[in-house]
């Protein structure tokens, strides 16, 4: 059953670290996350993108990337445009093992895969074509190339996870990146109340990260998102809302 809570525990309470600022232990705890994720879909995340060779071409509508399918991997959930995809320079923050790095750089110009976890950076580096760049989060020297150089930000299953600080911080790695006019699409959690089976630990974004539950679901509204975006120069372009996906899409510009 959906769980509902305003805030975790003292005792649970993990302070967030800045992507730039990881420690070991941040290190630490997305490795032993990554391992049980690696139990239970090992066969998806080391197969090689060779394995994948489809190609086909990418809707226009920017949520048939949502069902789209790739040989037969999972479908690439993402929402994301089109024409800002074929041929640009991509990051996703909160990559992972590259399971959708290794397919959607097929597409790209280039892609630029971070995450805390060591483990799951170097599965991606094996299974991924050689367009796509792994480098962990604190790693301040191997990313600083790529410093204003990024057309498109993705996401996928990712600020779902993430806390308004959490978020504050994401936005200020962003920042580094994204080049005046490139775009950053975000997926935001948005209850399907018909599906309250679902075992769900759903948490406001002023609440504080879990320690015993990392993949905690924040749900966000407009007032999250203005004061999320204050300060930062990025502004909405569009905003959707998917309810089969349970997701608030938002698409950004950098000003």
């Amino acid at each position: 059953m959906v769980k509902f809570a305003d805030d975790v525990p003292d005792d649970d309470a993990f302070e967030a670290t800045p992507p730039l600022q990881a420690k070991q232990r941040d290190i630490q705890r997305w490795n032993k996350e990554w391992v049980r994720y690696l139990g239970k879909g090992w066969d998806q995340y080391l197969a090689p993108h060779s394995d994948y060779p489809e190609k086909p071409r990418l809707p226009e509508d920017p949520k048939g990337l949502l069902g789209l399918l790739l040989g037969a991997n999972s479908p690439l959930s993402i929402y994301c445009d089109r024409e800002w995809i074929e041929g640009k320079r991509m990051l996703e923050l909160g990559c992972g093992c590259g399971a959708l790095g290794k397919l959607i750089a097929r597409y790209a110009k280039s892609y630029l895969g971070v995450d805390f976890s060591t483990l799951a950076l170097q599965v991606g580096r094996l299974v991924s074509p050689p367009n796509c760049t792994y480098v962990q989060s604190a790693d301040v020297a191997a990313l600083e190339p790529f410093f204003g150089n990024i057309d498109t930000v993705i996401s996928r299953h990712f600020w779902i996870h993430q806390n308004l600080k959490m978020g504050k911080s994401n936005l200020d790695f962003y920042e580094r990146f994204v080049r005046k006019g490139g775009r950053v699409y975000l997926d935001f959690f948005r209850l399907d109340e018909s599906r309250m089976d679902q075992d769900l630990l759903v948490l406001p974004p002023t609440s504080r990260l879990s320690r015993s539950h990392p993949s905690a679901t924040f749900q966000y509204n407009a007032t999250h998102l203005e004061t999320l975006l204050a300060g930062t120069p990025f502004k909405v372009l569009r905003e959707e809302v998917h309810t089969k996906m349970q997701r608030w899409y938002v698409v950004l510009e950098r000003t």
